[in-house]
């Protein structure tokens, strides 16, 4: 099953999803009457470091590295 580019791109539901119910102990029921800030500072409630934040000398290394704008690809 494939899935739509744009449920994809917004929000990783099924990863938020997984995380709520497996970290929070959340039912399914309860993750989708969250708003999207209630499940962020669920998540990251203040005062935790979140261990997935980039530093600015991390993020420019990285756009560096993967530009966006590249050469396009050319198939032989």
């Amino acid at each position: 099953m494939k899935r739509s580019r744009i449920t994809t791109t917004l929000l990783p539901w099924h990863e938020l999803l997984h995380k709520a119910c497996r970290e929070l102990g959340w039912s399914p029921h309860v993750f989708w009457q969250a708003t999207p800030r209630e499940l962020e500072m669920a998540l990251n409630p203040p005062g935790r470091q979140d261990t997935h934040s980039l530093s600015r000398s991390t993020l420019d290394s990285l756009l560096r590295q993967f530009p966006d704008e590249q050469e396009p690809h050319h198939h032989d």
